[in-house]
This record gives structure tokens, sequence and C-alpha cells, in this order.
């Protein structure tokens, strides 16, 4: 027998012991719902299956929250512990799921994509946005930080909200989040600064996705639709360094994570970083963090 498919959009999908939820009409044929969603217990299990649609959850966490594990499509997908203010992104037109093994405290707003393509247009941003803010990438957002407490009240006496303060708020979160994460500003406002939000969040995620391979700018130029040449002076614009020096940061804060593990090899960790060979580990390593790998390891274990 099949699983039953619950409807995203309600939020039902995510155990909770605390769920409430406004809606705001933004077009006749499609609405963004705002769901708090909480809990004090511990080990609230595997979020259900949902029926697959052409939308986004953007989640704001309203209190510090990592304690899960996360599956994409079937296969392990990373994340980080997010902060009180932490937005991240998931794409329901793939499978999501989680074991929710910590308390707590987060809103969903839930984001059908004709939403942002009316944004988008009014904007004079690209015709199909996209949102970049994947589990790995969140960011600490105050603007829809602040959005989500606004709500708050409504949320939890909605018989008493003002239906035009919601979409009120609702459509601010709504301009906010196309012009942020979606790319839906034109390029001609932004050709002389950095990158934008969505093409900085895109690189990012597509240098993170190639750590252990040898990834061309022209490559990570492409996924953001710019020249190599554009997309070098705005990634050091926007992250203060060069793409391949900000690469070799990550690589070297993955060696420390994989190096806490004693048992694990250090040529094995130079592989799985994407070094030369273990020399080549131990050259980088010692010029950036001032010490070996075996020294860092020593000074660990104190």
């Amino acid at each position: 027998m099949s699983e039953k498919m619950v409807d995203a959009a309600s939020g039902d999908f995510i155990p909770a012991d605390v769920r409430q939820t406004v809606v705001s009409q933004v077009l006749p044929q499609a609405s963004i719902g705002v769901s708090r969603l909480r809990t004090l217990r511990r080990n609230m299990g595997l979020t259900a299956p949902y029926e697959l649609e052409d939308a986004d959850l953007v989640v704001l966490q309203l209190r510090p929250f990592g304690e899960q594990q996360l599956w994409l499509d079937g296969r392990p997908a990373p994340f980080v512990q997010y902060d009180a203010g932490t937005v991240t992104v998931h794409d329901l037109d793939r499978n999501w799921v989680a074991d929710l093994q910590g308390s707590f405290d987060c809103m969903h707003f839930h984001l059908p994509r004709q939403t942002l393509e009316e944004v988008a247009e009014e904007l004079g941003g690209r015709r199909r946005p996209q949102l970049y803010l994947p589990p790995h990438l969140s960011v600490r957002d105050p603007v829809i930080h602040g959005l989500g407490k606004a709500l708050a009240p409504a949320l939890a006496e909605p018989e008493c909200a003002s239906q035009l303060f919601i979409d009120h708020v609702v459509l601010a979160f709504q301009a906010h989040v196309a012009q942020q994460y979606s790319g839906a500003i034109t390029e001609r406002r932004r050709a002389a600064a950095g990158l934008t939000a969505w093409q900085e969040l895109r690189a990012k995620e597509y240098l993170l996705a190639h750590l252990d391979t040898n990834v061309s700018v022209a490559e990570v130029a492409r996924e953001c639709g710019l020249s190599r040449g554009h997309f070098l002076r705005a990634f050091k614009e926007t992250t203060g360094l060069p793409p391949h020096r900000w690469l070799i940061s990550r690589r070297i804060e993955l060696a420390q994570e994989l190096m806490r593990n004693k048992d694990l090899p250090l040529i094995t960790i130079s592989q799985m970083c994407g070094f030369a060979d273990q020399s080549h580990l131990t050259r980088t390593f010692t010029r950036l963090m001032g010490m070996s790998p075996a020294r860092w390891q020593i000074d660990l274990g104190r």
C-alpha cells in the first residue's frame, strides 16, 4: 500500500505540538501560507510524504535548531546549525525528508513560484526566477526575521487578525525574497557592484558541491550567468576573496572537521578535500593555520 501524501502548504507534513497558520491570497489562483510550528519535545520523528509541486518552502528559525537528519530525494543532504533568524529554502518539487530530533520553533512561508514570477515581472527581472538558499547555505536575514515576528500575534489569534495587515506583511516578504534570493533584480542595477544575492549563493553552492574536484572559473561563472572576468571581479567584491582562496578556506574547514576523527588517515582527508596529495594538504594547512595538521590534532586532544 502506498503512503498517504499530504499537502505541503498546510504544514501537516511536519510533526508539531503547536501549529498556527494564516493565508494571503496574493493571486486569484495562488496564495502564500505562513505557518508557525513548534514543540518543546524531542524526537518528533520523520516528516510525512507530501505532494510535489512548483513551489518553495522558506523556513525561518525563531530559535536555534540543528538536531536533525536530512535527506533529499532519498540521499543524505548537508545542513548547518541554525541560529535564531536563520533562513533556508526547500524546493518542493523535490522530496525532502527530515528526522526531527530536537525541539524547534520555526515559521514556514509556502511560496508558489508563480507568485515570484509576478514580482520578477514588476521588477524587470528574469522570467522564471528560482530561489537559491539550500540548508547548507543558510543565512541570517533580519528582514524576514522581523516580518515573521510581526506576524506572530496574527498567527496566535488569526480570528482577531486584520487580513489587510497579513497581506501587507506577506507582500513585503514576497518582494524581499524575490529581490534577495531569486535574482529578480535586473543585471543593469547591479552590474557595477558585486554578485546579486542569488548569484553569490549559487556560486558558493556550486563550489561546495565540487569541493573535491578541480572546478574551473568558467563553470562557476556560467552558473551565475556572467563572463569569467565579471564573475571574478564581482565574487571578490562580494566575499573579499577570489574564488580559489574562498574555496581553499572551505577545504581547510572541512579538513579540520574530518581530522577530529583521528582514525581517518591524512592521505584520505586530503583526497576528500580536493588536495593533490597529503603534502599539499600539509603545506596549505600550515600556511593558513600556523601549524601542521598533526600538531593541530595534538592540540585538539588536550
